[in-house]
């Protein structure tokens, strides 16, 4: 973003809005300032984008959305103006800090860790009626004003997000509240927070596991949240189920009141998860130390806004069990199933498999895939006309050389859009990095899993064990995006035994 393509300050934008302090988002394609409304002598926050025009357009539609909600969660939008080269919204100005903030310094009690993603809840329900997404849910868009306010910033509504997403990432902040980390299963920029704990199978512990002494319920219906085998509650309906448990600092109701809009989800779920049962191919994240009790929520820290960017599978038995010949059990003919490990994998182990009539000219920062920051990732570039790479080519993928032949249990892949098409492919040979060897990848390949469509934004694909050297990320349809179709992969971890 040059200084000829966006204002600096003192500049005065639709004749109105001074803008008088540029307080985050530097060098990047939004801005945040503070700014003075000259007509009414109010402060202001002006969000700035650049450029403006049709890149724009979900801003602004999600600016119109937000201006119309009428909740007390949600930051008062005051107007929302495009110029082409840029556009900006001009909302309240909220002196206080970010939840980030507060949970750099400490942890929330339960009763009010539920009272305040519920005040989050009805601002994205707000949004949900309206017909647009938040898309940024993390605790650094999230306000905590020194009225004792929970505010909500406007929404980015990014295009092939969808509200499925919004509830899990208001999972993903109740359990951050709880334990002071980020469940990574929930893709967000810039959260500031560590990541979450996990079990030695990569699964993220359950928040009573992290901080002794939460109730069980509530651990239980964080970890459903976060479950991408299950359907979530819409966000309206979160919020009551949120303030029903807050009434009793989420501990388990009386068994007359034992009703749930979650139904099967939280109150039929499986109990604690068994570490000592692999679930197949989760992804191992990195382990932060125990965090301590909750302590009483204190009220607000700081004086400075912060600006944010931003299946569990059926676990397996692990032995195989033969007909009951009345044999020891314990005897040297039970058979172990191995775990699964993160195969470890290098720039020099991965291209872009482009086949005609690609331009071949994407295959740069396909490494960002692979560097574990879900803030980072490999982009295609955007299509016009049809999803399917507008029918330019089969489709587009990654290929891995796995160094030798290796028996592949799963494959993570995490995109910044639902709505792909994303399968596996397989082969005993690069037939090299050209046009004619990416159409003999197409052709030779074989399939190493089904296509998953209208995928997740996080998705984990079986590959049934099949022993195999190279594979493909393989996709063949893209997600809406601003202007076309378009899709960036932040990340992929292979799984193998």
């Amino acid at each position: 973003m040059s200084s000829a393509e966006v204002p600096s300050v003192g500049d005065l934008l639709a004749e109105r809005y001074r803008l008088e302090e540029h307080v985050g988002g530097a060098n990047g394609h939004r801005q945040l300032w503070r700014g003075v409304d000259v007509l009414l002598h109010r402060s202001v926050a002006v969000v700035l984008r650049s450029p403006g025009g049709e890149d724009a357009a979900p801003t602004m539609t999600a600016a119109v959305a937000a201006s119309r909600t009428h909740v007390d969660s949600m930051v008062d939008v005051y107007d929302a103006v495009d110029e082409g080269r840029f556009a900006y919204v001009v909302r309240e100005w909220v002196n206080g800090s970010s939840l980030r903030g507060v949970l750099e310094q400490q942890t929330l009690e339960s009763g009010h860790a539920l009272e305040l993603v519920a005040s989050v809840a009805d601002a994205v329900a707000a949004l949900h009626d309206g017909g647009v997404t938040h898309a940024d849910l993390q605790p650094g868009s999230i306000l905590l004003s020194e009225d004792d306010r929970v505010m909500v910033t406007e929404p980015r509504n990014e295009p092939g997000n969808t509200q499925v997403e919004d509830v899990r990432a208001l999972g993903a902040t109740l359990y951050a509240c709880l334990t002071g980390a980020w469940p990574r299963v929930v893709p967000a920029e810039n959260t500031g927070l560590p990541d979450a704990a996990t079990d030695e199978w990569g699964r993220v512990l359950d928040a009573d596991k992290v901080v002794p002494g939460l109730p069980r319920r509530l651990a239980s219906l964080t970890a459903d949240l976060l479950d991408h085998s299950q359907t979530p509650p819409s966000a309206a309906e979160l919020a009551v189920e949120l303030r029903g448990l807050a009434e009793t600092g989420g501990a388990e109701p009386a068994p007359a009141q034992a009703t749930s809009v979650l139904g099967a989800i939280s109150l039929g779920r499986r109990g604690a998860a068994d570490a000592s049962t692999p679930p197949v191919g989760m992804k191992r994240l990195a382990v932060i130390a125990a965090v301590a009790a909750a302590v009483i929520f204190a009220g607000v820290v700081g004086s400075a806004i912060m600006f944010g960017g931003g299946d569990d599978p059926a676990g397996a038995d692990d032995q195989i069990a033969g007909e009951d010949t009345g044999a020891d059990p314990t005897s040297e003919d039970d058979t172990e199933i191995a775990a699964p490990t993160e195969a470890e994998i290098t720039a020099d182990d991965i291209r872009v498999v482009d086949p005609p009539d690609g331009d071949r000219n994407q295959g740069e920062g396909v490494e960002a895939a692979f560097d574990g920051n879900a803030s980072t990732g490999w982009s295609t570039n955007t299509y016009r006309n049809d999803p399917a790479f507008g029918n330019l080519k089969p489709g587009m993928g990654i290929l891995i050389d796995l160094g030798e032949a290796q028996e592949v249990a799963s494959v993570r892949v995490q995109m910044t859009s639902a709505g792909a098409t994303v399968g596996l492919l397989a082969g005993d040979e690069d037939p090299g990095d050209s046009s004619e060897g990416d159409q003999a990848i197409v052709d030779g390949f074989t399939e190493l899993a089904p296509a998953v469509e209208d995928a997740d934004t996080n998705i984990e694909i079986q590959a049934g064990g099949q022993a195999t050297r190279y594979i493909v990320v393989w996709v063949t349809e893209l997600p809406p995006s601003s202007g076309g179709y378009k899709l960036t992969i932040s990340d992929i971890n292979v799984f193998v035994r």
